[in-house]
């Protein structure tokens, strides 16, 4: 349905005047008594966001910005600059916006950011979700609940990553090997190929202690029936059988050799091009890996398929992942709210949303719009897959989120890399380190 200029300037005006009752830090609300119209006279307003090239290898962001500018004549798009990593743009970002300044007006920001930009008053809140279900009913339950802290949303959803299972197709032809279900089934195919000397690696991902090692503790320990806390990140659940069982199962694989030893040291980029290289027969990556693996410079182009990450035999849970994604915060104190709250929310929308799923490989977060005969339609199966999955969050619903994440990546990482330890050991430090992280009582 597409729906008119008027109808969506109405509606992106009352929405982001709902979010003038107050922030969930309870330290009063920087928006109170400013104006969230969008502007009939010209103004412009800074957009931080990392390069996303489209299908073409152009620059995706500046595709979206003038088609919000023919939509939206009065406001005009800049590019600001990016600092390098995530960690540095998060930290950038809190320095800059805490001292009070207005730019960048919005700003492109990892899904796990949400309780602490709102917990430190980073990102202006942009209504109670309970209030706003028929918007916030056109996400996937996961990716709308993401966003939320406190009764309020601070962030309107760009695109999802989902985590999926990458093979080597040719190699399963070539031995009559069927696509692993389990993950016990994976170990099994993988050490074949490599014995058979088709490739150097079994399987790999990402266990370097980063971030990116606490995506696949989240996921394994949920693949085993288990988790890192409940859903508002208030009860640590992680000393548990299941969280024993995983990281059993993660120091296995290296000491078994079905992974590298190196894999301690693999974030998403070293783990692709592994696999890219030819090296190996197995990857688990995000949504992107599928057109990386297709690169014109892939030495496996044209020989990998995709499937749902597998299930550990007996629990059943096959196609679990977990949520990554980037989101549009508007910056608290912008000088230009209306135009701000315009541009964040367009994107999220059907007109943005389908833009983007049809001319790259980023993942729409609307479910209509991934639903669409014309997306799922394209040759990338990722999106099919990607309504088959079933997203599993991380704590993030708690503002210290980073340290409940360092403490399960810096526990369980030496595991990793040791092929095996003191896991009861390292799952009661975890626990231990995860409940003084909610406490706010670790560095």
């Amino acid at each position: 349905m597409r729906l008119s200029r008027r109808t969506l300037l109405r509606a992106a005006a009352a929405m982001a005047a709902t979010s003038l009752a107050g922030c969930a830090t309870g330290g009063g609300d920087p928006l109170a008594g400013r104006s969230t119209a969008v502007p009939e006279e010209p103004v412009s307003i800074g957009w931080m966001a990392q390069r996303l090239a489209d299908n073409e290898g152009r620059d995706l962001r500046r595709t979206l910005a003038e088609a919000f500018q023919r939509r939206y004549p009065t406001i005009t798009v800049h590019l600001t600059e990016v600092p390098p990593t995530t960690d540095v743009r998060r930290t950038t970002l809190t320095t800059q916006i805490a001292s009070g300044s207005p730019q960048p007006d919005v700003y492109l920001g990892d899904c796990v950011w949400p309780a602490q930009f709102a917990h430190n008053s980073l990102a202006a809140p942009l209504g109670a979700v309970a209030e706003h279900r028929r918007f916030w009913d056109g996400f996937p339950e996961p990716v709308a609940e993401a966003v939320r802290y406190g009764r309020q949303a601070w962030a309107y959803p760009l695109y999802v990553d989902y985590a999926f299972l990458y093979y080597r197709a040719d190699l399963l032809d070539k031995h009559g090997l069927a696509v692993p279900r389990t993950w016990e089934e994976l170990v099994r195919t993988a050490l074949r190929l490599k014995e058979a000397g088709d490739v150097r690696y079994g399987f790999v991902w990402q266990a370097a202690s980063s971030e990116a090692l606490t995506c696949n503790v989240n996921e394994l320990l949920a693949d085993a029936g288990g988790a890192l806390m409940d859903a508002e990140a208030r009860r640590v659940l992680v000393r548990s059988d299941a969280a024993r069982h995983t990281l059993e199962f993660m120091a296995g694989l290296v000491a078994d050799g079905v992974s590298p030893a190196a894999v301690g040291t693999f974030a998403e980029e070293q783990a692709m091009t592994a696999f890219s290289s030819g090296q190996a027969a197995f990857l688990r990556n995000w949504s992107y890996a599928w057109g990386a693996a297709n690169a014109e410079r892939s030495a496996v182009r044209g020989k990998v398929g995709a499937t749902l990450r597998p299930a550990f035999d007996g629990v059943g849970r096959r196609g679990l992942a977990t949520m990554g994604g980037w989101h549009n915060f508007v910056n608290p104190h912008t000088e230009q709210l209306g135009a701000a709250l315009a541009f964040a929310r367009w994107m999220a929308e059907e007109e943005a949303q389908t833009l983007m799923a049809t001319t790259s490989p980023y993942t729409p977060a609307l479910s209509s719009v991934l639903s669409a005969p014309a997306v799922v339609g394209q040759d990338n199966p990722t999106f099919r897959l990607a309504s088959e999955a079933e997203l599993v969050l991380r704590p993030t619903r708690s503002p210290y989120y980073p340290q409940i994440s360092k403490a399960v990546y810096t526990n369980v990482n030496p595991i990793v890399v040791a092929g095996g330890g003191d896991v009861g050991g390292a799952v009661d430090a975890m626990a231990d380190e995860m409940t003084q992280a909610r406490d706010g009582a670790a560095l």
